[in-house]
């Protein structure tokens, strides 16, 4: 690459005054970041919600402006530019402010940061094309932008552990004593400022950014390509047709699993494709370019073969995020495929710009595949509970086990499964509408012969920091701190646990704690916290639990940990 031999410690001194005017407000960002990550490491703290703010609007907001910056440094008018960058800067940094005001992300939340920030990130290396008929200039530009990314970690990393050495060397030579808060500061120096400064000057400018000319490969990389990629790809493919005989062989369903090797295979191929794409316009290699042109051609068959299994899994087991996201991207490959046959290979730009583009869609929004499938599985949920008479929700514990008994096996297994689902990825708010807090959800597997339900799934409960929720009861004498394990449990019986806790005088005190009870103080079931204390009470003695976490297996519970006061009398 030009570019890296161009390369010198000089020669990024000359540009990075370039590459400040070029990239102003991601500089800026990356110092904002740097001082906040350097004030943390020093002791500071703004509290959660404002530490977050810092850290994720200028490290999000740094890609963004790089983004803007490529698009708009080409616009004509110069007013244009500017206001399109302040529009998108500040969209940006509203929800960067509203995402900073959550007490905790929930799973269709976490998924449309983690999509929004992935395709602002993509868009480095896509924006500027959108236009071009051809797409050479878009492989050398994000070619080079890769290799300059690497090279600024690279570098980042090897400072980073130079200085290291420099200081540990220091300590042994002359005895010094340095503080290990300066370990994080360089790497935040080296890692987040300089390297974000040096990839920032590696990226293509001027006439660099739109070369139009396909570069040679040389004999080693078409060796590495030939010789070794695509015989693996090939390999891949062949296991893959030997999959798809037998089971038209058995007349059998494909298994699961075959999705994600057709997936590795398509990823493959389309990186293949990428990696040679100028050799499709270079003279000569025509048994290469023939055998990359057949390539979508027979992805087709083995893209067919993962819609089977798919279509098996939802089938069998319903709707999950993964299964969902899975149909989307079997349905993108197909797409893929049909694009690079009709192109013949030549045109690749729209394939991580479609990429970016539907993974956003699907993931961002009331119709993200997240809030589809959380309303669907509620759906069915509350058609079930319906169809057998309970109208009011939420669900009390005792009305959900005895739907449980009285349901048709098969309906209460996948109900209490999906349910289950969706306390677990989707956190309990997803279901506090259909259930009380005290409800167990997961532990129905199968019956038995007399139709009663089987548990099989552990289930964990914790929480801590009650007491300072907790007033100070009247009518006691004696206060004594107490630490309990599964050691303390007397007696175990379906959920009801029996404890013993010895106060101050050795005396010993029996409580009796219910694991429904537990369940309804779980810390992802309060996120907003919890109206009173957690506590047990006989005719002798109180137990305020401080903090607790059990796990309930099948034979009972075989985990539990509390700290808490014991009062007595």
């Amino acid at each position: 690459m030009d570019f890296l031999k161009k390369f010198s410690f000089t020669g990024i001194i000359a540009r990075l005054g370039q590459s400040l005017k070029r990239f102003p407000i991601a500089m800026l960002l990356v110092a904002v970041l740097m001082c906040f990550l350097i004030y943390s490491n020093h002791g500071g703290d703004l509290g959660p919600k404002k530490n977050f703010f810092f850290i994720f609007y200028p490290a999000t907001g740094a890609l963004l402006a790089v983004s803007l910056s490529l698009l708009t440094e080409d616009f004509k008018r110069w007013r244009v530019s500017v206001l399109v960058q302040a529009l998108i800067h500040a969209a940006w940094l509203a929800i960067s402010i509203y995402l900073s005001r959550l007490d905790r992300f929930s799973l269709p939340q976490t998924i449309a940061v983690v999509a929004t920030v992935f395709a602002i990130g993509i868009s480095i290396f896509l924006i500027c094309f959108y236009r071009k008929s051809h797409d050479v200039p878009f492989w050398n530009f994000s070619i080079r932008t890769l290799m300059g990314l690497a090279v600024a970690v690279a570098i980042g990393g090897i400072l980073t552990l130079g200085l290291y050495a420099l200081i540990e060397s220091l300590k042994m030579l002359f005895d010094l004593s340095i503080s290990n808060l300066v370990y994080p500061d360089i790497a935040i120096l080296c890692m987040v400022a300089l390297t974000s400064v040096l990839f920032m000057n590696l990226i293509p400018a001027g006439e660099d950014k739109y070369l139009t000319s396909a570069p040679e490969f040389s004999r080693f990389a078409k060796g590495v390509v030939q010789y070794l990629f695509l015989p693996l790809l090939g390999t891949y493919m062949i296991t893959l047709y030997a999959y798809a005989v037998k089971i038209l062989h058995q007349w059998s369903l494909p298994v699961g699993g075959v999705s994600y090797l057709v997936s590795g295979s398509m990823v493959l191929m389309v990186l293949l494709i990428y990696v040679t794409y100028p050799i499709q316009h270079l003279e000569g290699n025509k048994l290469f370019k023939r055998v990359a042109r057949l390539l979508p051609v027979a992805m087709l068959p083995l893209l067919a073969l993962m819609t089977v299994a798919i279509g098996r899994r939802l089938s069998d087991y319903g709707i999950t995020l993964s299964r969902l996201y899975l149909l989307v991207f079997n349905l993108w490959c197909y797409a893929v495929c049909l694009w690079l046959i009709f192109t013949r290979n030549k045109r690749i730009w729209p394939v991580p710009a479609s990429f970016a583009i539907i993974l956003f869609l699907i993931s961002v929004g009331p119709q993200s595949i997240a809030n589809v499938t959380q309303h669907q599985l509620k759906k069915e949920a509350r058609a079930a509970f319906m169809a057998s008479g309970i109208q009011e929700f939420p669900v009390t514990s005792e009305q959900y086990e005895q739907w449980l008994a009285q349901a048709d096996p098969k309906v209460a297994r996948t109900i209490d499964s999906k349910l289950d689902y969706l306390n677990t990825d989707f956190g309990f708010r997803s279901v506090s509408d259909l259930l009380a807090k005290d409800v167990i959800l997961g532990r129905v597997s199968a019956f038995d012969e007399n139709g009663h339900i089987i548990s099989s799934t552990p289930d964990t409960y914790a929480n801590e920091d009650l007491i300072i929720n907790a007033p100070v009861p009247s009518g006691y004498a004696t206060m004594t701190m107490v630490h309990g394990t599964d050691n303390n449990i007397v007696k175990m019986a379906g959920n009801k646990i029996v404890i013993k806790v010895d106060d101050s005088s050795d005396v010993e005190h029996l409580f009796e704690m219910n694991v429904k009870q537990l369940a309804a103080f779980d810390d992802e079931r309060n996120p907003d916290g919890v109206d009173k204390p957690l506590l047990f009470e006989n005719s002798e003695a109180l137990l305020l639990i401080n903090d607790f976490r059990v796990t309930v297996f099948p034979s009972g519970v075989q985990y539990l940990n509390f700290t808490g006061i014991l009062f007595t009398r």
